[in-house]
Order: C-alpha cells, then structure tokens, then sequence
C-alpha cells in the first residue's frame, strides 16, 4: 500500500544560503609600504629616544648657558632652561604623535599621507641643517643623524611604483 503524501513533499527543497560573492578589492600592502611604516615606528622610537636625552642632559644645558652669559643671573638661567626644556618637551611630543600618524596614515595607503609625510621630511630636512651647525651635544647629533636617514628611506619607498599602485587601488 502506498503512503499518503505528506504536504511538506510537495515544497520545493531549501538550498542553502549563501552571502552574494564580491570581488575582493583589499589590496595588502607592498613591501615599500610595509617597510616604510617600520622606518617610520623606528623615526618614532629615535625621537622618544631624543627627547629622554634632552631631559636627561638639563645640568648640561645650564652650564653651557652659565659659561656662555656670565653675567645673567641664576633665575634667568633657570627661566631659559625651563623655557628649552618645555620647548623640546612639546616638540618632541610632536614629533613622536606626527611618526605614528604618518605611519598609520600611509599604511591605510592615504594619498593625502604620502605628501604630508613628504612635506615633514623636506622641514626635517632644514630643521636638520640647522641643528647641525649650532652648539649642541654630540649625543645630540649622534641621534639626529638616523633619524634623517629613516626620514628619507621612508620617503624614498613611498614614492616607489608599488606604493603608488597601493594608493591608487582605493584600498581604503
């Protein structure tokens, strides 16, 4: 004897659900733009590095103002000294703040990011000749000098073509 059909038979069978299929348009990013990044975090560390230096050098800092102004008092040395130390402080700040931003910003491959970064490094440019010829530590100077030459690798390797090919797929 044959079995009574039950209404669930004459439903059509499910098929499984799927998400509709889009093109995948993230892009990893090239190896120049990898690297410069990592030369950017290393510009970040360089300057955090600096900026202990400076605060660990202030006793220098008011010798070289006391030989250098005899007769100026110790409240206008301890001014100018708090005055330098502030400067730098917040410069350093800065500093630090814009290598983490350039990095972050050009690993999203921002093209906005790219000149920036580049218009950062033409004033570290300037900012670096200048450093170099006033009377300062040589540790000073010592930390100034990587911190250019990753300044201009990380430049360099963001206007590579791969980098430029990154930028330009909209990857972000």
């Amino acid at each position: 004897m044959a079995k009574p059909k039950q209404p669930t038979d004459r439903l059509p069978k499910a098929r499984p659900v799927t998400a509709p299929v889009q093109p995948v348009t993230t892009m990893l990013a090239p190896g120049s733009v990898r690297t410069a990044v990592k030369l950017m975090y290393a510009g970040a560390v360089l300057a955090a590095l600096d900026l202990v230096i400076t605060l660990t050098t202030v006793g220098k800092a008011e010798s070289l103002l006391r030989t250098a102004h005899p007769g100026w008092t110790s409240a206008e040395i301890t001014r100018t000294v708090h005055a330098e130390v502030s400067y730098f402080l917040v410069t350093w700040l800065v500093t630090i703040g814009l290598w983490v931003v350039m990095a972050r910003t050009n690993q999203a491959g921002r093209g906005w990011a790219r000149i920036v970064a580049t218009i950062l490094f033409v004033i570290s440019t300037l900012n670096f000749a200048v450093s170099l010829g006033e009377p300062t530590s040589l540790v000073y100077k010592l930390v100034l000098v990587p911190m250019w030459l990753v300044g201009a690798g990380a430049v360099a390797l963001l206007w590579r073509s791969a980098t430029t090919e990154y930028i330009r797929s909209g990857r972000t």
